[in-house]
């Protein structure tokens, strides 16, 4: 259990890493974010590293379960009404936790992101069990969805005003729809 001193580095970890990137955020500017001194962040995590895998790991728990949420309360009977609450829910999921995928996207540890390959395996299985019997691939409709609802999230952030984020959400789900009918 992660105590409120830790939480408070994690968080300030969370929006320095995402803006800084991994290379560009400092241990000082976290600490100094997180209201604590550098020293007080080492005895808690040792390195820079580590703070960053437990943003990591801490993140993907919490984006893990919030999908398992909306995934259960999902219950319609009706594929388009599934699939829409589906899709609209994932997209409110890519907003809440913008900061940190728009990190795991870009700060790679190793060749795969680790919140997209589960959250498609994850996403894939439970599409193939609750709309069964399409012939289509349901990991790339899942890769689709993370992708699609994380670019339109990413851009609604960086060109506001340019970008009307309810219509190309809209689209999308209409498209989506065409491939259940």
């Amino acid at each position: 259990m992660v105590d409120k001193t830790e939480q408070k580095f994690l968080d300030a970890a969370l929006e320095i890493f995402a803006e800084k990137g991994y290379k560009g955020a400092t241990t000082r500017l976290i600490a100094q974010k997180a209201g604590f001194s550098e020293l007080t962040l080492f005895r808690k995590f040792k390195t820079k590293e580590n703070l960053f895998n437990n943003v990591l790991t801490q993140n993907i728990a919490k984006v893990k379960e919030d999908v398992g949420k909306t995934l259960a309360e999902n219950v319609s009977e009706y594929p388009n009404v599934f699939l829409r609450t589906l899709i609209t829910d994932i997209a409110g999921i890519a907003e809440d936790n913008y900061e940190f995928i728009f990190l795991s996207n870009t700060q790679k540890s190793g060749n795969i992101d680790p919140m997209r390959a589960e959250f498609v395996e994850y996403l894939g299985k439970y599409l193939e069990e609750n709309l069964p019997g399409r012939e289509i691939d349901y990991n790339a409709f899942a890769l689709s969805l993370y992708s699609y609802t994380f670019m339109i999230c990413q851009t609604k952030h960086y060109q506001q005003g340019y970008f009307n984020y309810d219509q190309a959400l809209e689209g999308f789900i209409k498209n989506a729809l065409k491939l259940f009918h």
